[in-house]
């Protein structure tokens, strides 16, 4: 009878062990989320992730953002400074042609494939009793094996017609993009501990998109 309770008090033991240090979700899943929602723009995601870390926030959302307007703003950014360069007459005559041009750009970006490759667990030497998910990951992207240089040497002076005739091709380029490029890259997500549970998070979800951006576009700028 001893050893009986000696066996049933090990099992409610580890029990209760088990259900104190519960993960909410593994932390391949939340760094799903965070690559979904700031990678691939989806709001959806975002509205999933923010109800995930309430808990640890009293509430309230974490990342209080619109994506569709980050996107929009951010593809209109990018499609100013390139007409820039350009004459002024020029640029508002291509500007449908250059919107075009990032769009398809962006959404091959976006539309790239993430795979998880492992993730290991740390101790957090800066926070007792609470540890550091380690997620290495690859992303391949889809890029045109070779992109059409810009035949234009004084671009004050390029005639609207011939820049609205490169932008269209190279539009075309990346709509059959027919070469994979793949980088690893890692991201660290940090226990929280709250209510018994364990929740995993990071402050600074952009470090995902700016070592992504900075492949993708060196896979392509001419060398």
């Amino acid at each position: 009878m001893k050893n009986y309770k000696i066996i049933l008090f090990l099992m409610l033991a580890l029990f209760a062990q088990n259900f104190n240090a519960q993960e909410v979700k593994k932390p391949s899943d939340v760094f799903g989320f965070y690559f979904d929602t700031f990678v691939k723009y989806d709001q959806a995601v975002l509205a999933k992730l923010n109800e995930y870390l309430k808990p640890t926030v009293e509430g309230k959302n974490a990342y209080e953002i619109n994506l569709k307007e980050t996107a929009d703003e951010t593809l209109k950014a990018g499609v100013d400074s390139f007409l820039s360069t350009f004459h002024k007459n020029t640029a508002n005559d291509c500007r449908k042609e250059a919107e075009d041009y990032f769009k398809i750009m962006t959404d091959n970006f976006k539309n790239g494939k993430l795979s998880i490759t492992n993730v290991k667990m740390i101790e957090n030497e800066y926070v007792k009793d609470q540890k550091i998910a380690l997620i290495n990951y690859s992303v391949s992207f889809k890029v045109p094996s070779k992109l059409s240089d810009m035949p234009i040497t004084n671009p004050k002076r390029v005639k609207s017609e011939d820049l609205k005739k490169y932008l269209i091709q190279i539009t075309e380029e990346f709509k059959n993009a027919d070469k994979t490029v793949t980088t690893e890259q890692e991201f660290s997500l940090y226990q929280l501990s709250e209510g018994g549970k364990i929740y995993y998070w990071n402050g600074s979800p952009d470090d995902i998109v700016s070592k992504l951006t900075d492949f993708y576009f060196e896979s392509f700028e001419p060398k």
